[in-house]
């Protein structure tokens, strides 16, 4: 029919990945999302020579894209964490942001909630990060636990980096029978995450 219009669909779509399988075109990509809310001072090239995120936390990236443009985008750190006297796999949420032409348009829930779907269906025992006090309750909208109580301390055991002395609230998932178990210990505790100097989720 010559008078009818074709609509092009638009499909939003949630990819997850390691580092090593992003394309050179999407990662360029996600680094001029990422630098809308953090600027770097180096140039695309250089940061595209460069690890995204700190590979000895096996970051695993999310993003959220739509006909190959990027909306959304964040990455699911893990490590190991430790609270009274136990050993926990943990993984938690970082560098999460959306392009600055889509926001408000619910992206950034579809993300966050899709990353915890990711991480429940991983090895992690718990989810864990930090987040400024306005941000909670849109993390609480996504599925996550506030733990009023309980303080993550991340940096270095010689270096700790504590998130209360910032004014950070705790965010939480227990995803494995052994943290469901333990839920209790974590109520008050400090989280210890074996991270890097100055490092924080």
């Amino acid at each position: 029919d010559a008078g009818s219009v074709t609509e092009e669909v638009k499909v939003a779509t949630i990819l997850s990945c390691s580092e090593d399988e992003l394309s050179l075109e999407l990662k360029a990509q996600i680094i001029v999302v990422l630098e809308s809310a953090w600027p770097d001072e180096r140039s695309l090239e250089a940061q595209l020579r460069a690890p995204l995120h700190d590979p000895r936390q096996r970051p695993r990236i999310v993003v959220l894209l739509e006909n190959d443009e990027v909306l959304s985008y964040l990455v699911i750190p893990s490590t190991t964490s430790h609270v009274a006297s136990h050993s926990y796999r943990a993984s938690g949420l970082s560098a999460v942001v959306t392009s600055p032409q889509h926001r408000n348009q619910g992206h950034g829930h579809r993300i966050v909630t899709a990353a915890r779907e990711l991480i429940a269906a991983s090895d992690a025992d718990i989810g864990v990060f930090t987040c400024d006090p306005p941000l909670v309750d849109f993390y609480v909208g996504c599925g996550w636990t506030l733990m009023e109580r309980t303080i993550v301390i991340g940096g270095t055991r010689d270096k700790p980096f504590r998130a209360d002395a910032l004014g950070k609230r705790t965010l939480m998932g227990f995803f494995s029978d052994y943290a469901r178990q333990h839920r209790q210990a974590f109520e008050g505790a400090e989280l210890y995450l074996e991270l890097g100097e100055g490092d924080l989720w």
